[in-house]
């Protein structure tokens, strides 16, 4: 069985910035388990977190994945932070900011 939230309100009013934080406890191992995603129909993978520190938003990605263990049965806190004023993402990781993202094309919803 999957586990993970399945987004699906409009949110073509997001024009200024959004946060997305939540306490996550891996499962299982492997790749493309997703804890959280929400898309539009010009993109199916609009934003999305996978439960290994892979961190995609409205075209910009932020991998985590080098700079972090992530140990099976263990609570941790993660946060993804999105303006489109300053064009800037950044992700924490219990607490850390472990990464800022400027994206060099678009940063909104299709």
């Amino acid at each position: 069985k999957e586990d993970y939230i399945l987004f699906k309100p409009r949110m073509e009013p997001l024009e200024e910035s959004y946060s997305l934080c939540a306490w996550i406890k891996k499962l299982r191992s492997g790749n493309d388990r997703y804890w959280f995603a929400y898309g539009t129909s010009g993109d199916v993978g609009e934003i999305y977190s996978e439960d290994n520190g892979l961190q995609h938003t409205m075209h910009s990605w932020v991998d985590l994945r080098s700079r972090i263990k992530v140990q099976i049965g263990t609570w941790r806190h993660v946060c993804v932070t999105a303006s489109m004023t300053s064009r800037k993402v950044r992700a924490y990781y219990d607490g850390f900011l472990l990464a800022t993202s400027r994206p060099s094309g678009k940063l909104g919803l299709d």
